[in-house]
């Protein structure tokens, strides 16, 4: 979306001296000639995260709507405690809060809002959403990450397309990895894996973020709906739905390790890393447990038996305690302490029976907030925020759809993106 403003110029008094006196009369106020033209500015609204920086582009057009050829623009911060902008367009994030950044050539002006995001949890607890491009209502968005220069990447399961476009989104590109793509993981160097994809699901596509192409489809002899990349951004943990973790090596674009489980037919549908990088949990809704696996060992260390249908996971900073979202009943969040090995808490859903229940979730990085988001079979699904010091739900939100699925956190932890498999994506900034 642009920007586009014309802006008007108050009259000016010439002032005329005369012998008897010295004064502006109606018939000696002129009117200058009005601006021809305006500036176009992209974005038209520019949200940045702690240590983040953007290029603003500005367009100068003449009456008819013309680009002007070489025509000279500055670039003005309205508050340089919040946005620091150099004189060729380049924003920078300095503190949180709104601002302005104008934009102004000869008598034409433009004024870009500009929203600086905290750290640690989305903060002002503002939404939006916006739709996705594709058919049959989006083509079912459904896993979601979002990389350090802000780029917001969601994948669409009905399609096998990955959209791409920074926050606010308003012209997301999007490419083919065929398949249906349910989870992303951003690696080293710019690039991202996205599974399951092929035209049998039993791929996974490295993606090269900044062109948009597809780098290399590398079979997987096995289907992976979810993934997680380890700590040094080259490994990536892949969960199978026949009771397996596939290890893989980016560095090679191959599978160098397989890690089977004790229940063999779990379906893997999340996945969760510790911090250090030693130890994956992996929830399997078909066969009520959570696995833990010793990464070290390469082997499974512990199985939690906690009934229902397990979906989400997600562990605080520390390591010691596990977030796990139940989607059995009217769904509900179980607290595991991983260190004693014990259940501390369930938290209902707060949706009723025929609702649905919870399946996405995800911790900001500050381990102060929990998202939830929780399915609906009638009207739209719910985003709970769970306060992980009270152990209560603190703040519900409509999802822009009735399927929210998979959660991130970008921006320094000030936004959160939640896709919907109705055809949307929900932004709590």
């Amino acid at each position: 979306m642009q920007n586009q403003l014309i802006p008007h110029r108050s009259l000016v008094c010439r002032a005329i001296v005369l012998s008897a006196a010295i004064g502006c009369s109606s018939d000696q106020m002129t009117a200058p000639p009005a601006p021809t033209g305006s500036i176009v500015v992209t974005p038209s609204r520019l949200v940045l995260g702690v240590g983040m920086s953007r290029q603003i582009t500005a367009t100068v057009r003449d009456q008819s709507g013309a680009p002007v050829a070489a025509a000279t623009v500055s670039f003005v911060s309205s508050d340089s405690g919040r946005v620091r902008v150099t004189p060729d367009g380049v924003a920078s994030y300095v503190g949180p809060g709104e601002a302005e950044i104008r934009v102004s050539s000869q008598d034409l002006e433009a004024a870009m809002p500009y929203t600086g995001l905290g750290s640690g949890h989305p903060a002002r607890l503002v939404t939006t959403s916006t739709r996705l491009p594709g058919d049959r209502e989006g083509d079912a968005p459904f896993g979601v990450a979002v990389d350090g220069q802000g780029r917001i990447l969601i994948s669409q399961a009905d399609s096998g397309l990955v959209v791409s476009d920074f926050y606010p989104i308003t012209g997301p590109t999007a490419r083919s990895v065929d398949g249906s793509p349910t989870s992303i993981a951003l690696l080293a160097g710019g690039t991202a894996l996205v599974t399951p994809t092929g035209a049998d699901d039993q791929n996974a596509s490295i993606i090269d973020l900044s062109s948009d192409r597809v780098l290399s489809q590398v079979p997987l002899g096995d289907t992976a709906y979810s993934a997680v990349t380890a700590p040094d951004s080259h490994t990536v943990y892949l969960g199978t739905t026949h009771g397996r973790v596939l290890v893989f090596d980016a560095s090679s674009s191959s599978v160098t390790d397989t890690i089977g489980l004790e229940l063999a037919h779990s379906r893997l549908n999340h996945l969760a890393l510790n911090s250090a990088g030693t130890l994956l949990y992996a929830s399997s809704f078909t066969s009520g447990a959570i696995s833990e696996i010793d990464l070290a060992q390469q082997k499974e260390a512990r199985i939690f038996i906690v009934g229902g249908e397990p979906q989400g996971l997600a562990l605080t900073p520390d390591g010691s305690e596990l977030y796990v979202a139940n989607e059995a009943g009217n769904g509900h969040i179980d607290i595991y302490n991983v260190v004693t090995n014990v259940h501390e808490a369930s938290i209902p859903s707060g949706a009723s029976t025929s609702v649905g229940g919870a399946f996405g979730l995800a911790i900001s990085p500050d381990g102060s907030k929990v998202y939830v988001g929780v399915t609906s079979n009638e009207g739209p699904g719910l985003i709970q925020l769970l306060d992980t010091g009270t152990r209560a739900i603190t703040r519900t939100f409509n999802s822009c759809g009735s399927t929210p699925r998979r959660i991130a956190f970008g921006y320094s932890g000030g936004l959160a993106v939640i896709a919907d498999e109705s055809g949307c994506a929900t932004f709590v900034e």
